[in-house]
């Protein structure tokens, strides 16, 4: 498989794959993030799912999100490379596009916005799905990204070419 794309199996069990390019972030979901997603669908769209068959949420550049089956270990046997942003918050390493530092001012900007930050954030990481903001500095994201870049699993098609001894 190329890792251009993503699988992943929804909770009804569908597969599908997506453009590793449209992902901004993926979360593992906990107990609490299940039951929270199953009380919504139900309410919201008259969907019951079981929440203990999904595992992540993926979220997409368009701010849509979609429920997976897989765990973050299934998605990295994919050769998909996942750089942590912290709370449990991850991007595909080829989606990063740059990072920097998040200002006081860029703070309070978003409040002006009506946004409510739960916690510190110390940059702003640019992927190709969009911004998402990450507790983690600049320098450890791209820290993060390389080192995630160079872990992807020997089967993926994403690993780095290596010489032949002469």
């Amino acid at each position: 498989m190329s890792t251009n794309a993503l699988k992943y199996t929804t909770h009804e069990g569908i597969i599908k794959l997506v453009p590793l390019d449209t992902i901004r972030l993926i979360r593992h979901l906990t107990e609490e993030d299940k039951a929270r997603a199953k009380d919504s669908l139900k309410e919201k769209k008259g969907i019951d799912i079981d929440a203990a068959r999904v595992n992540v949420r993926i979220e997409f550049g368009d701010k849509s999100s979609k429920l997976a089956q897989e765990s973050l270990d299934a998605l990295r046997e994919q050769g998909i490379a996942l750089v942590n942003l912290g709370s449990d918050r991850y991007v595909p390493a080829n989606n990063i596009t740059g990072a920097e530092a998040f200002s006081k001012e860029d703070a309070e900007r978003l409040k002006g916005d009506e946004y409510t930050l739960k916690q510190t954030f110390r940059s702003k990481v640019e992927t190709r799905a969009g911004t998402v903001l990450s507790s983690a500095t600049p320098v450890q994201i791209m820290d993060r990204r390389a080192k995630a870049m160079e872990a992807v699993p020997a089967n993926s098609n994403n690993k780095k070419p290596t010489a032949k001894p002469a």
